[in-house]
């Protein structure tokens, strides 16, 4: 297989690309600014903060009030747990998982307990959401799967602190108190702005609700095989999306007029799979395909690496195939991001394939629509620019508190559509959106929490850059490429939200904050990971 590899045309380009690029101008020019960075104070100054301990942000009252909780769980437990362990539910429980554990072929998933299955569920989260909903369609189970699923795993974590041989540790990390904190002013501005209580609620809920799985992810993963398992099943799902984005372009599935403009006459369709809409098909592609390609450069087997490879490409096709500008535009940022803190030659390759797709009909078209006429009146009739316009006029009639959640701009105010006298519309920006239903007090601390998460990214890839190429102590490779791989998803998603309202879908937030999750416990919450050292 390796002789066939290097023989290849694409082996030999790739080669070729990497000679070029180590005697360019701007690879000696970086390589000079990487030493002269190196050697700066400022670089010393951001790497005593980036690789501070893990609990630099917790507070110590809030971590004491999780140790008596889990204390006091722990003492329940102890009256609790022998009656479960005789009940028939408990007895069931333990019979299928013994039946399970035999299985050759998910033998290994039973092995791992409930909390693999659950961990297996969320990365599974959009497919059974959609047999569910539109495949079996049955409205009482539909409407409360993901409701019931994230009962159980709260209910599962109750009884994995109930049943420990001892209190277990709080786990704390120093993303928790920006989402409590966001999450608890969206509650108060629920309670002080609501002109009508029902809608408020709903716009709360759909807010906040799937940030609920940022705890629930940090709490379940046990171990690195957790993370792993979760990994895998998520970046499974989005090849399989991906291969069925790919089917439907080269099937030219039917799509609405209004997708596309009149002058865009060489685009002939637009995926968008199981989603339906492309530029949440684009936002998956754009969240997952670094994943894949962290893959790649973590695993040691040159057929896997070539295999996740593959994976990454089918999944940066799907995303050219949904004809969307924005997720083109967060993937350019996801592929600089992963190149600039893993394989710089990738940027290089970017450049080659940036100039190839230029030569696409469909691209050339999508791209040279931006420069016309026909688009700067389009965008300000209906468009963005007008839609963000009218988006403002509202926030001036209560700029500090807000218009009310769920009153304007998302899926919430357009099923209810309370006032005549508002024009109702998806606003086609979720960081406006927030603004103008929360105000600015509600938006300052959603940037808050977005700074906070990008930080403890940075940290976490920081943290796990120490190890990265050299083997650990158990033999295992740095967990750095899917580090990486994760936070430059989580870019991407941030910077196509400000075009559409990405988290306005379920699942994309709950995958978002599961990844962040994830992100968290490699960089904090995993028993050997430690602070890096220089």
């Amino acid at each position: 297989m390796d002789k066939v590899l290097r023989g290849s045309l694409l082996y030999r380009l790739w080669l070729a690309l990497g000679v070029c690029w180590q005697g360019c101008w701007f690879h000696r020019t970086g390589s000079k600014l990487r030493a002269a960075w190196r050697d700066s104070a400022t670089a010393r100054l951001l790497g005593r903060c980036l690789g501070g301990p893990a609990g630099a942000c917790a507070s110590a009252a809030v971590t004491r009030l999780l140790a008596r909780i889990n204390a006091l769980l722990w003492r329940l437990g102890q009256r609790v747990v022998p009656a479960l362990r005789g009940s028939l539910l408990y007895r069931l429980y333990g019979a299928v998982f013994r039946w399970g554990r035999n299985s050759r072929i998910f033998g290994w998933l039973f092995r791992g307990g409930l909390t693999s299955f659950l961990l297996a569920a969320v990365g599974l989260y959009c497919l059974l959401d959609f047999a569910l909903r539109d495949v079996l369609a049955v409205p009482v189970v539909s409407s409360v799967w993901d409701e019931c699923l994230m009962l159980l795993a709260v209910l599962w974590l109750l009884y994995d602190r109930m049943r420990a041989p001892r209190p277990m540790a709080p786990r704390v990390n120093p993303l928790d108190t920006a989402v409590f904190l966001f999450m608890g002013v969206g509650l108060g501005l629920m309670l002080v702005v609501s002109p009508f209580f029902s809608i408020a609620v709903s716009g709360y809920r759909a807010t906040v609700q799937y940030m609920v799985w940022f705890f629930l992810i940090s709490r379940l993963l046990r171990d690195e095989k957790d993370l792993m398992l979760l990994y895998g099943f998520l970046v499974l799902t989005a090849f399989l999306i991906s291969l069925h984005g790919i089917y439907q372009y080269i099937v030219a599935v039917p799509i609405p007029s209004n997708w596309t403009d009149q002058a865009e006459a060489d685009v002939r369709t637009r995926v968008y799979s199981i989603f339906g809409s492309p530029n949440i098909m684009g936002d998956f592609m754009v969240l997952f395909a670094p994943m894949a390609a962290g893959l790649a450069y973590w695993c040691r087997s040159r057929k896997a690496q070539i295999a996740w490879w593959l994976v990454t490409f089918s999944m940066c096709f799907a995303c050219l195939f949904t004809m969307s500008r924005g997720a083109w535009m967060a993937m350019a940022v996801v592929i600089l991001i992963f190149a600039l803190l893993v394989d710089r030659r990738l940027i290089a390759l970017m450049l080659v394939a940036l100039v190839c797709a230029l030569f696409l009909p469909f691209v050339a078209s999508r791209i040279g629509y931006l420069l016309t006429p026909e688009f700067a009146a389009s965008t300000n009739n209906g468009g963005r620019g007008s839609r963000w316009d009218i988006a403002l006029s509202y926030l001036a009639m209560n700029p500090v508190f807000g218009f009310g959640l769920g009153m304007f701009g998302g899926a919430v105010a357009m099923q209810h559509q309370i006032y005549k006298w508002i024009s109702y519309f998806y606003v086609d920006n979720y960081y406006l959106k927030i603004l103008v239903e929360m105000g600015w007090v509600g938006f300052a601390c959603f940037v808050l929490l977005l700074l906070v998460l990008l930080y403890t990214g940075l940290r976490t890839v920081y943290r796990t850059s120490k190890t990265y190429r050299r083997k650990d102590r158990d033999g295992q490779r740095s967990l750095y490429p899917l580090c990486v791989g994760m936070f430059a998803g989580l870019c991407g998603v941030l910077v196509h939200c400000y075009f559409e309202n990405i988290f306005e879908e379920p699942y994309m937030m709950a995958y978002f904050w599961t990844i962040a999750s994830m992100l968290v416990y490699a960089g904090f919450l995993r028993p050997d990971a430690r602070p890096a050292r220089d």
